[in-house]
């Protein structure tokens, strides 16, 4: 059964497969600008280089850390489990299994944002 859900993590895996480095630099970007708070961008300089190269991406979401990096020209994705900012647990999952696992939990903060906007605003108008 392939739904829109599919459809969206065979065409994130194909732009990632065609140029991951660039790709992932124009992912963290946007991840960072619209969710600052959340993700953390670790970039790595060569010796005589000025500016630095976007290696890394993590967004901590809940108690669950994202990352993606590029570890020897190969897109490697990781989901932690964080605790009070201590690291309990890590595991390798496939980019696309952590595309879905990210989209899902982003579209749950979502909904449960737009509830609690709902209330507020309930609130405020009685």
């Amino acid at each position: 059964m392939s739904g829109p859900g599919f459809d969206i993590e065979a065409a994130w895996l194909r732009r990632f497969s065609a140029d991951a480095e660039s790709n992932l630099t124009a992912f963290a970007l946007r991840l960072k600008e619209s969710m600052p708070e959340l993700v953390t961008v670790r970039e790595s300089k060569g010796l005589f280089s000025r500016h630095g190269r976007i290696a890394a991406v993590s967004i901590d979401l809940g108690e669950h850390r994202y990352g993606l990096e590029i570890d020897r020209g190969r897109l490697r994705s990781t989901l932690s489990m964080v605790v009070r900012g201590i690291v309990l647990n890590t595991k390798e999952l496939t980019p696309s299994e952590w595309f879905a696992k990210l989209l899902e939990e982003t579209h749950k903060m979502s909904e449960h944002a737009e509830g609690l906007s709902q209330s507020l605003s309930q609130f405020m108008a009685s």
